[in-house]
């Protein structure tokens, strides 16, 4: 799932592709995660749990890509989403596990690039970072926040969710503050524009940086 939305993405860099080649390779992505056994176990339906595995990733895959709009800011939000399942991870003793190690790497990859993406930027993430991380960070999602195995009541399930929501509030709300206001004006929300969070920091006075 991650090679393909590495490949999605480079094939809009390059080739400024359709939004729905870009959407069926998100469905693709999700569907892919749901038949190798990542996915998301809220209900007792399958189907249910399907769907809303293949929504979350097509959702997390276009708000990751919609954020990246200003210097530093999806690398900087993506760091913060690591480290919290990070966090997650280590309080489950899985320092071992395979999850474990790959956030590791791709930490400090983003590390190593935020010096050179902060304010004023030498290089850019584009879509084919946006569209990888967003498949790296749904799917690691479902494993240390969706499904992460405290125990197994109801409401644990409730926090759980909560969890979720809290650690990727920034490109949710983002995301979907520009869609109901594009929609409103009667805008595509695939268009890109000046309308992010970011940018109305920015008409607030605050500076890029």
């Amino acid at each position: 799932s991650v090679t393909i939305g590495f490949l999605v993405g480079l094939a809009d860099d390059a080739y400024n592709t359709r939004p729905l080649l870009k959407f069926s390779a998100q469905v693709l992505c999700g569907l892919i995660l749901c038949f190798t056994g990542t996915y998301i176990q809220l209900f007792s339906s399958d189907f249910l749990n399907y769907f809303i595995t293949v929504f979350w990733i097509v959702g997390i895959m276009n708000s990751i890509n919609m954020l990246d709009n200003m210097d530093a800011i999806t690398t900087t939000v993506s760091i913060s989403i690591i480290i919290s399942a990070l966090i997650v991870l280590s309080a489950l003793n899985s320092f071992e596990s395979i999850e474990f190690i790959i956030l590791i790497g791709v930490l400090a990859a983003l590390l190593g690039f935020l010096f050179y993406n902060w304010n004023p930027s030498k290089i850019y993430m584009g879509d084919t970072g946006s569209q990888f991380l967003g498949v790296l960070l749904g799917a690691m999602a479902i494993t240390c926040f969706w499904n992460t195995p405290f125990d197994s009541s109801s409401h644990s399930q409730t926090k759980q969710v909560i969890l979720t929501l809290i650690v990727f509030i920034i490109p949710i709300i983002d995301t979907t503050t520009v869609t109901i206001n594009r929609l409103g004006r009667g805008q595509s929300p695939s268009v890109g524009g000046k309308d992010h969070t970011t940018h109305h920091l920015s008409y607030a006075g605050f500076s890029d940086r």
